[in-house]
């Protein structure tokens, strides 16, 4: 007994000498996930010494001329404008305005002594964790290759890097080392370079190195956050007051995210530019939101702001804002996020399986990427800033950087309709189901319905005419003009089109086909997923929101793009036809993963933007449908521009930012306005947006949309829509005509929400209208119209 007792005390001191080191091991490894990696890990009475330390020396938050004149804050560069300083020992740089004195920080200047509120925080404020992310200058992600893991790190931000900065001739070379990270192992440099009126940031994709990018075992870089703090704003300023001002995202027509807004509750602001990629196929239906169409943020306090633009790698970019309270820090921000690489997922072994994630690892960012870049244009005024001066900001990027030209030729307003042409229907022949191409609205009968609305005194009528050929009605790949008999004759079809009285736009849409035809076959045309699965296009049940069964539309991939663009146009040309549209490639943009010839998103809008270009040079107008900023400098009409945002919780209110950033210069619509749930609300909001009318409309009667691909436009029948459609136009005519061609020069919304002020310019004179919902009034530089004739809606 004596002897089994010795050896129980034996075997319980060896258990207790294992089990210290693996707990020492574990409070070192905890220290390490919040401690920088220049610093040494303190221990717990050293930690406690800091602490008292910190609480005797209280940090006084300090000025911006106070951080400028630190020892270690330096001039790098300047111009007649502007003014760059950086300060190496923390990881800030200032973008300095001359003329107005305001000081742009690339992270808070008072992050340390910010003693903000945060609703959980145990000891009331920011974490010390926290406020080291918001004074970081960049943050990356990385995707982990290996099977155990397969998944994406959150970020990790430059205080955990090796952040090394050096002057140059432009202003700023920044090297970001996190190579001697095991979990991390990625090398950049990031350039701070000042031009004329706006601080340029960039990394070029040359300059990243990947310490281990092997498929198998390695880590590879996914995201890329430049700048995350910049023009950050505190809860509150200097002096203790609350801050005031707002962001503008890119969410629809443009929506404002007032600071301090208090919705702490509510998930960021997160949304993917140019929408997300159709090639990667949800098992689930994706949320139904309207589209980010360009590339730009904003963030503006009283008389001056930022317009921030994603001008390099924007194809494949995710715009971000939060406010204080939010992820538990104190400030307002807002910042782009670009994608190195993309990641998919898929099942195994079928539905029931695990869900498996894989990244996008062929080939080097470099083959894909040239640049990640953002350019920060500072804006001063002599009164609050604007929405409408940001949106002129961006208006000018365009002007200057992409080629913008206005295609106002008159003070007109256009009246828009979609008409379309037939569709695949499944009738019943001696018992035996058959799908046969079915008319909705032949050649005559669109020449009726458009003569219907001239009749009730509509003009101006641009009008675009989709599913027109065999090969459309039957979804498949269509690029020649080659009108289909089911719908009437050559004749009939072509005396519609060169309609002197009205501009006809016959479309073909091919971003997806149901079927091969000769040339263009599923098996060698379909997109490639990351997983290497065809990209075919799921239909979700309405019910549940799941991939209903079946074969589905193929993707059409990218690279058949250029060929697509070729053949109709020389089409175009050789019938004589000056119109033309492409359906979905104005505002749907795609990668494909193909061993042969990859494309990523960003190589894919160039061969758009060439397509493009090329059509409006060879045919003449090209009109769009809900279009992506990069085609805007190449159409004469954009279809189908939203009046409202998504409406996330974060967001305060809409504003029309990209009916502001082209009005007077690219003529535009609204979503049809018959199949908005509220029409008169949509009508309002199209008048104080500057929109054209858009219509949908078809000839046949609903019943023949049942059971096809058009029963969507069950409402769109033109008999009860010729009226209010006439009504809608006389006063859209009578209220905006006279400034087609000016741009909006301010917008202004009442507390209550129920008057809208929108003031447009020439240079010369200004326009003002009022628009007053609840009084259905509208009012032109003092002269008021009655909107009552035009408030009755559809029959």
């Amino acid at each position: 007994m004596h002897n089994k007792t010795i050896k129980m005390a034996i075997v319980f001191a060896l258990v207790l000498t294992m089990l210290m080191p693996l707990g020492s091991m574990a409070a070192n490894n905890d220290a390490d996930t919040t401690t920088d990696d220049k610093t040494t890990v303190a221990s717990t009475e050293d930690t406690k010494d800091s602490t008292t330390d910190d609480d005797e020396d209280e940090i006084k938050p300090i000025t911006d001329e106070e951080a400028i004149a630190l020892d270690t804050c330096e001039e790098v560069a300047s111009n007649d404008k502007l003014i760059l300083y950086a300060d190496e020992d923390n990881d800030r740089i200032c973008l300095y305005v001359k003329e107005s004195g305001k000081y742009w920080w690339s992270s808070p200047i008072n992050i340390e002594s910010d003693d903000t509120p945060i609703e959980g925080s145990k000891d009331g404020g920011m974490k010390p964790a926290v406020r080291k992310q918001l004074a970081s200058s960049l943050a990356i992600r990385v995707g982990d290759l290996r099977q155990e893991k397969r998944s994406e790190s959150s970020p990790t931000y430059s205080n955990r890097a090796r952040v090394k900065y050096k002057k140059d001739s432009k202003g700023l070379v920044v090297t970001y080392d996190y190579s001697r990270r095991e979990d991390v192992a990625v090398k950049l440099v990031v350039h701070y370079e000042l031009d004329d009126d706006n601080l340029y940031v960039y990394a070029d994709s040359n300059d990243i190195e990947e310490v281990n990018p092997d498929p198998v075992e390695g880590k590879i870089l996914t995201k890329i956050l430049l700048c995350p703090s910049f023009a950050a704003v505190p809860a509150k300023d200097i002096d203790g007051n609350p801050t005031e001002g707002y962001m503008i995202v890119p969410d629809g027509s443009g929506a404002v995210i007032n600071y301090n807004n208090g919705k702490t509750n509510y998930n960021t602001y997160s949304h993917k530019v140019y929408g997300r990629d159709y090639t990667t196929v949800t098992q689930t239906e994706p949320h139904i939101n309207q589209q980010a169409y360009m590339p730009v943020l904003a963030t503006v306090s009283g008389k001056s702001g930022v317009v921030a633009i994603a001008t390099d790698g924007d194809a494949n970019v995710t715009a971000k804002a939060q406010v204080s309270g939010q992820n538990k820090q104190a400030y307002n921000t807002c910042y782009f996020e670009f994608e190195t690489r993309g990641s998919d997922s898929f099942f195994m072994s079928g539905e029931g399986s695990n869900e498996i994630t894989v990244f996008e690892k062929n080939g080097k960012i470099k083959d894909k990427f040239k640049r990640f870049g953002i350019r920060y244009y500072p804006i001063d005024k002599d009164e609050d800033v604007n929405y409408a001066d940001c949106a002129e900001v961006y208006r000018n990027y365009l002007i200057d950087e992409k080629g913008l030209t206005s295609k106002i030729t008159d003070d007109k307003t256009n009246f828009y309709i979609d008409l379309f042409g037939g569709v695949m229907k499944t009738k019943s022949i001696i018992g035996v189901p058959v799908s046969l191409k079915t008319d909705i609205t032949g050649y005559s009968e669109a020449a009726k319905i458009v003569d219907k609305l001239e009749n009730k005194g509509v003009e101006n009528i641009v009008a675009n005419y989709n599913d027109w050929t065999n090969y459309s009605i039957k979804h498949k790949v269509s690029t020649e003009v080659n009108p289909s008999g089911t719908l009437g004759d050559d004749d009939e079809f072509f005396d519609f089109v060169n309609d002197k009285e009205i501009e006809v736009y016959p479309s073909m849409n091919n971003f997806t086909m149901d079927s091969s035809r000769l040339g263009y076959m599923t098996l060698t045309n379909t997109a490639i997923r990351i997983s290497s699965a065809y990209s075919r296009q799921s239909k979700y049940s309405p019910a549940f929101g799941v991939a209903l069964k079946g074969v589905s539309p193929a993707l059409v991939d990218p690279a058949t793009y250029p060929k697509i663009f070729d053949e109709m146009i020389e089409s175009y040309k050789e019938n004589d036809i000056k119109n033309i549209g492409f359906g979905d490639f104005a505002f749907k943009l795609v990668s494909d993963h193909s061993k042969s010839d990859p494309y990523s998103r960003e190589k894919t809008m160039n061969t758009i933007v060439k397509g493009y270009k090329k059509a409006q040079k060879e045919v003449g107008s090209v009109i769009a449908e809900s279009a992506n900023a990069y085609v805007l400098p190449y159409v004469s009409h954009v279809t189908n521009v939203p009046v409202y945002s998504s409406g996330y919780n974060i967001t305060d209110y809409d504003i029309p930012f990209y009916q502001m950033v082209i009005h007077g210069y690219v003529p535009y619509s609204t979503k049809a306005i018959n199949a908005s749930s509220d029409i008169d609300e949509t009508f309002m909001l199209a008048l104080a947006a500057g929109s054209g009318i858009h219509y949908d409309m078809t000839y046949k009667p609903a019943s023949k949309l049942k059971d096809t691909d058009y029963d969507h436009l069950c409402y769109s029948n033109y008999k009860g829509w010729i009226e209010p459609a006439a009504e809608h136009y006389k006063a859209s005519a009578e209220v905006l005509s006279d400034v087609a061609g000016m741009t909006i020069s301010k917008y202004e919304i009442s507390d209550d929400n129920n008057t809208i002020t929108t003031t447009y310019t020439d240079g010369s004179k200004e326009v003002e209208i009022v628009i007053d919902k609840a009084a259905a009034t509208a009012t032109v530089d003092g002269k008021e119209i009655s909107l009552a004739d035009a408030m009755e809606g559809g029959k």
